[in-house]
C-alpha cells in the first residue's frame, strides 16, 4: 500500500518535510502502475487472499490536500484507479498547521471538495480529528480524537467511515484498541512493519524516489528489506550522499 501526501511543484529547499511529489513524477508513477501492477481498492488489498498475477497495490493520500484533487485525481480518473484519502477533520477547509510553515500551498479541501472527490473515486476516510500524535496516547485520548473525526465524516459523507490512518507514522497499542472498539475495519501506519489489522503497513512515496525505487516500493518486498540488517548498513552509507543531493537540487 502506497502513501502519498501532496502532489505539486515545490523545491526541496521549501519542501523540508518531503511531502510534494511533482505532477510529472506522479503521472509517470501511475503509468508504471498501469503497466506492471494491479491497482485495487483499499478493502480488496486487505483481503486474506488475492488472485495470482501482478502485485496488487492500493493508493492512499494523507492530509486531504487540495493539490491532490487538482493534480492527482485527474490522473487517477484517466487510469481508472481507485484511491483513498485520509483527512484530519478539524482542518477541513483550512491548511496544514501541524508542520512548520511551508512556502508551497498545503491547503486542505473544503467539505464540498471532499464530497466531490469521494464521488469521483477518491474515497475519504479518517486521519484523526486534530492530526494529533497518537504514538503514545492512552485509549481514552485516542478514542476522543478518533471518535470526533468519525462523527464529522459521517455527517459529511452520509456513510460510516471504515478506515483510519494514524498521523505521525503510527498509533500506540491503546490507540489501536480504540480504533477497533469504535468499529473501524482497519488502521494504518506508515514506513514500519505492520503488526495486525489496526497497524497495517504502508510505504511512503517521496520526491526522491527513482523509477527503480518506486518499483521496489510497489513490489511487496520493500518494508521487509528496509527493516533488515543489510538495509540498516546501506542506509547509514547512503544518508550522507542523499544529503548532498538534496542541497544540489535546492
Amino acid at each position: 500500500m502506497l502513501a502519498y501526501h501532496a502532489v505539486g511543484e515545490c523545491s526541496s529547499a521549501d519542501d523540508r518535510n518531503s511531502l510534494f511529489v511533482s505532477p510529472a513524477a506522479f503521472a509517470r508513477q501511475m503509468d508504471d502502475l498501469a503497466r506492471t501492477r494491479r491497482v485495487l481498492p483499499l478493502a480488496e488489498v486487505l483481503a486474506d487472499e488475492l488472485p495470482p498475477g501482478k502485485p496488487a497495490v492500493a493508493i492512499t493520500f494523507d492530509d486531504g490536500y487540495r493539490c491532490v484533487r487538482e493534480h492527482a485525481l485527474p490522473v487517477l480518473e484517466r487510469n481508472g484507479f481507485p484511491a483513498t484519502m485520509f483527512v484530519p477533520t478539524a482542518y477541513i477547509g483550512d491548511e496544514n498547521r501541524w508542520n512548520p510553515p511551508c512556502p508551497c500551498p498545503l491547503d486542505i479541501m473544503t467539505a464540498d471538495e471532499l464530497r466531490d472527490a469521494d464521488v469521483r473515486g477518491l474515497s475519504i476516510e479518517a486521519h484523526g480529528h486534530a492530526h494529533a500524535d497518537l504514538t503514545e496516547a492512552d485509549e481514552a485520548t485516542a478514542a476522543d480524537d478518533i471518535g470526533q473525526s468519525l462523527g464529522v465524516l459521517r455527517s459529511l459523507l452520509g456513510r460510516e467511515p471504515r478506515f483510519l490512518a494514524f498521523p505521525f507514522s503510527h498509533g500506540s497499542r491503546d490507540a489501536q484498541v480504540a480504533a477497533s472498539r469504535l468499529g473501524l475495519d482497519a488502521a494504518f501506519s506508515i514506513d514500519r512493519p505492520g503488526t495486525g489489522p489496526f497497524d497495517r503497513a504502508r510505504v511512503q512515496v517521496t520526491p526522491y524516489d527513482s523509477r527503480r525505487m518506486f518499483r521496489f516500493k510497489t513490489s511487496g518486498r520493500y518494508l521487509a528489506w528496509r527493516f533488515s540488517a543489510v538495509s540498516r548498513v546501506g542506509v547509514a552509507l547512503i544518508r550522507p550522499i542523499r544529503s548532498v543531493l538534496r542541497r544540489v537540487r535546492a
